[in-house]
Formats: structure tokens, sequence, C-alpha cells
């Protein structure tokens, strides 16, 4: 019955996988939407990161500058603003880089125009970037993005896998880790964009290799520079085509210099305004808000690289053990494609030497390993090439069963994170783990039916 009832569900996924992704984009959609009113404590949509890189929309399209004052007054409170300080060109100061900020600026200009619309219909609705209309609509696009960068995963895994794997993956790298959180819950942070630039880029390297032409290696190398216009750390990725090209005994051709010069080009062009904001902010186009600091920001020679992966404190494994599966699968993916599947660990493993070499590596206040989703497009190949290794045994069936386990449990993790029954900023028990799930689904009921007794 349950192996019947599978396979019906796969023949579903096979013929209309974009009913089932659109479905899920508009179901996300639905519950951010419904939550709106729900109260926050600082009374705002945005938060944490997101504060930052929101606050360059209403400075740079209401003020028209770079002084965040205004901005950050609004957004993270006038006490806030009094305790920072100033950077060399009497500015204050903004870590955060500006992509996410530029991709959602078509929504936040939309957002725009409807308070305009309000005000003029009689509404008191002030235009000045910051209130909720603005950020909602911001936030919508930051939703879009995630399905964006889901849909070029589920494109580059159609290149190798079925549609019924390849939609059956994204579905799960959605529901079964970090990212659902970021998409429906905490939408303000740069993890949908990173998503989204991440894909753009893999998709594109898929798409021209083995021998891209000069205008391709120009478009790769613009979505590279998306890359690091969105989040540096995520730079690494862009030795993956390079490398590809060399290890096929490209190197030393001249079509591969000048493509290497299309690339570079691409990417300083859409770099560019980073550069700009960091020339402004800080006086040099080279100098990173994270490096404009006394404290070391990287530890290079001592990466938590075990912590990153398997330590309570948000570690991608443990919090979310879908993505051993999706590891394991690049070996498979091996068979199919060897050196496409060791440039893509080599993306992974770079990511968590990055990762484990920063100060925190722990992430923050974070919903599990937060700073991998943008090796998802990474991920998603190799769990395609697993779940196809099990279609070929004859277990898919059972792998069903587990998927359906992995998202509940996300769920339940997701549920503990955001109602407070586990610390954001530090690691849960074992107790939190696993028993305290059921523990926080007795709790939640107990206070339900108090609620509706009164």
């Amino acid at each position: 019955m349950l192996e019947a009832t599978w396979r019906s569900g796969w023949s579903t996924l096979e013929r209309r996988p974009y009913t089932w992704l659109i479905g899920i984009y508009a179901l996300c959609v639905l519950v951010f939407v419904a939550t709106l009113p729900v109260p926050r404590v600082d009374g705002q949509l945005v938060g944490s990161d997101g504060s930052f890189y929101y606050s360059y929309l209403p400075t740079l399209f209401i003020e028209g500058n770079l002084d965040f004052a205004k901005a950050y007054g609004s957004l993270l409170g006038n006490d806030v603003v009094e305790r920072m300080q100033p950077t060399a060109t009497g500015l204050l100061p903004n870590a955060y880089a500006i992509g996410s900020a530029l991709l959602w600026s078509p929504f936040f200009l939309a957002g725009h125009m409807l308070v305009l619309l309000l005000r003029a219909a009689g509404f008191s609705s002030a235009p000045d970037g910051t209130g909720m209309v603005y950020q909602a609509a911001t936030l919508l696009g930051s939703i879009t993005y995630g399905f964006a960068g889901l849909l070029l995963i589920h494109q580059s895994c159609r290149r190798f896998f079925s549609r019924a794997t390849s939609t059956l993956v994204v579905i799960l790298m959605l529901l079964a880790t970090s990212l659902i959180y970021y998409v429906v819950v905490e939408p303000s942070m740069s993890h949908t964009t990173s998503l989204f630039a991440v894909a753009l880029f893999v998709e594109l390297w898929l798409a021209f290799r083995p021998g891209p032409t000069f205008r391709q290696w120009a478009a790769i190398g613009a979505a590279g520079g998306l890359i690091a216009l969105v989040r540096l750390p995520d730079t690494t990725f862009l030795a993956l085509p390079l490398l590809d090209a060399l290890l096929a005994r490209d190197g030393y051709s001249r079509r591969f210099q000048f493509g290497m010069l299309a690339f570079g080009l691409g990417a300083v062009a859409v770099f560019a305004p980073q550069m700009a904001v960091w020339h402004v902010l800080y006086g040099s186009p080279i100098t990173p808000g994270y490096l404009y600091t006394d404290q070391p920001t990287f530890f290079w020679l001592a990466p938590k690289l075990m912590e990153v992966l398997v330590s309570p404190l948000h570690g991608l494994y443990l919090w979310h053990p879908l993505l051993i599966f999706a590891t394991i699968g690049l070996i498979f993916f091996h068979r199919q494609n060897g050196r496409l599947a060791l440039l893509l660990a080599f993306g992974l493993a770079m990511q968590v030497y990055v990762i484990g070499s920063w100060r925190d590596w722990g992430q923050g206040d974070a919903f599990g390993g937060r700073m991998f989703i943008s090796s998802y497009p990474a991920l998603a190949l190799g769990l395609c090439a697993f779940i196809q290794w099990l279609e070929r045994k004859g277990h898919l069936h059972t792998f069903g069963t587990f998927a359906i386990v992995f998202a509940v449990w996300n769920g339940l993790f997701l549920v503990q994170y955001r109602f407070g029954y586990i610390p954001m900023n530090a690691p849960p028990s074992l107790e939190e783990l696993t028993i305290g799930k059921g523990s926080m689904l007795i709790d939640l009921l107990r206070r339900l039916t108090t609620r509706m007794g009164r």
C-alpha cells in the first residue's frame, strides 16, 4: 500500500513538476502574508542582519545618499545609532553587502508606489522607506528570489536526472533544511538572494561547459560578480569553472585566456557598486566592511571544520541530516560525471573551511547551518544522484518515508527555535534535540486548550 502510494506520487512529480513547485511557492507566500499581523518584539518585519541589508534601500532610494543614520534609527533604534562609531569618512558603517538590496529594489519601489497611492487615497502612510508596506513588499521579493534559486537548481538537476528526482530534491532542499526558515520566517537575511546568485552561476557554468565562448565566459563572470555583490564569502565558487577549464587541458589556449579576460570583466562590472559603496563609507574601494575593525574576522590556521558540520551549535549535518545523504551522493555523481562531482565537492569543502575559519563559526542566531544555503546547488546534485541510486536498487519508497521524517524533524526544529524552546545562539541539549520535540508539542497543545477554555 505504502509503495503504491509512493509510486503514484512519483508519477505526479514526473508529469507535473512545476505544479508542485509553484504550489509550494504560493503556500510559502500565503503563510508569510497570513503572519504579517502577528506582533513582532521590535515592531519590524526585517530583523537581525536583515536590518543592515535593508537599510540600503531607504537610504539610497529615499534619502539619495549613504548616510544610514535615519534608516538605522527607524529600524534599530536611536540608542543603537548613538553607540556606533563613524568611519573615516564620517558616515556610519555598514559591513553588509549591497547586492541583496539591489536585487530587492524593484519590490521596494513597488512598495513605494503603493504607499504613494495610499496617501493619495487619504491613508496616513509615510513615504519614508521603512514602513510595513515597504518591508512587506521587499520581503515578498526575497521569497521570490529564493524560489527563483530553487527553479535554477531544478534546471541544473534536470541536466542529469529525471523530472521526478529533480523536483523531489528541490522540495526537500526547501522543507528539510534551514532554507524554509529563511524563506518564510526570516526572509530579510541574504540567504535567499545568495542561493539565487550561486544557483544562477552554477546553471550558467553547466549550460556553457565544456567550452564557453567569450560572451558566455562574460555571462558566467557577471553571475560570479553577483555572488560577490550579495555575499562575499561565497566567492569561493568562482574558482570552479576556471578549474574545470584547466582540468580539461584548456588552460594554455588563447581561447581560455580571452575567456578569463571576459570572466574578469563581467565579474568586476557587476561587483563595481559594492566597491563604490566601500569608497564612500571607508575611503577605499577595496576595504570590505568586515575588515574595518580591530578584531580578527577569520582564523585561517585554526578552522572549526568538524564543529560546523556536527556540533549541536547549528552543525549542518546534526540539524539537517538530509544533507548527509546529499554529500554522500556526490560519490555516486562521481560515477556519472567524475570531474564535475570533484569540483562540486571542492566547492563544498571550501565553504566548510571559510565558515569554520570565521570567528563566529556557530553562525550567530541561526536556524541550523544557514551559511551553507549557498552550497545547496552543489548538494542538490549529490542528493539527486543518491536518490537515483536508491531507485535503481528498488528502495525508493523507503527513502520516501525517510524524506517525510526529515521534513517533519526540520519542521519541529523550526517551531522549537522560533518559539524559544531551544536557544538561538547556544547549543541545544541532547534532551532538547530528541524528546524535547515531543515535550514541546504537549506544551503547545496544553496552551491551546487552556486558551480555548477561557
